[in-house]
């Protein structure tokens, strides 16, 4: 094999090894359009955190739309390794689809589910009757 070919070949594995390495340090979280705001600044926590403690860095690409669209590119196969929905239902689906697994409410604390949310109506006085 000549030195220029040998080289060529050493660069090219160099390159790919690099991708390989990069593709293996990233993630995709794939989350309701809502918390965009709220990852744009948590990523940057995280990804100090991850380096801190594994001394890697990592990269986060994030895709945002509504919480049962983006269930359903997931379930098409859109390639995520985070998924944060707004509703267990969207969740529920993926399990119903194989895309997660079924018993994922026992994965963590609080049935998988870190935040709660709490409706509120305020209706002027009177309203509907009185």
């Amino acid at each position: 094999m000549t030195s220029l070919k040998l080289k060529t070949l050493l660069a090219s594995l160099a390159l790919a090894a690099s991708g390989m390495a990069a593709a293996q340090n990233s993630l995709l979280n794939v989350s309701y359009d809502v918390a965009r705001e709220f990852y744009k600044d948590y990523n940057a926590a995280f990804t100090a955190h991850y380096k801190k403690t594994t001394g890697q860095d990592i990269k986060i690409d994030q895709s945002h739309a509504g919480s049962s669209a983006q269930a359903r590119a997931v379930n098409d196969g859109l390639a995520a390794d985070v998924v944060t929905m707004n509703t267990t239902t969207d969740v529920q689906f993926l399990a119903d689809n194989g895309v997660v697994a079924k018993d994922w409410t026992k994965k963590f604390p609080h049935d998988a589910s870190p935040t709660t949310s709490t409706m509120l109506f305020l209706v002027r006085n009177g309203n509907p009757k009185g």
